[in-house]
């Protein structure tokens, strides 16, 4: 991997608010490699996992990030970083499907 491949948050921590029952803190690993999800709040609070991530660069500041968690949920965040804001989309392995919108902090 070349320094131009790297995660432009790598090595950053960020609090990812959806309302008062999902609130986590997702920090990316310097090697921009791994995620580190923290459940802060709501019925899974405490819980973690480091997991691998993939990455796309989109148009506006947006970042596409996609992750597989330990139970084979899937997540794909469309986060800006610098604008504050996040879209997740969230499909748990019992069918069901989540639609999130929500802020971003340090």
């Amino acid at each position: 991997m070349t320094h131009t491949d790297l995660f432009p948050y790598a090595g950053r921590s960020f609090v990812v608010n959806y309302g008062e029952n999902l609130v986590f803190r997702n920090t990316y690993a310097d090697d921009g490699m791994t995620v580190t999800a923290e459940f802060l709040t709501g019925p899974q609070t405490g819980t973690k996992m480091t997991v691998p991530f993939k990455w796309t660069a989109l148009e506006g500041g947006f970042y596409l990030l996609s992750w597989q968690e330990e139970d084979q949920s899937t997540v794909v965040h469309c986060d800006n970083f610098e604008a504050r804001a996040s879209r997740s989309f969230y499909t748990m392995m019992n069918g069901n499907f989540y639609v999130l919108s929500g802020t971003i902090s340090e």
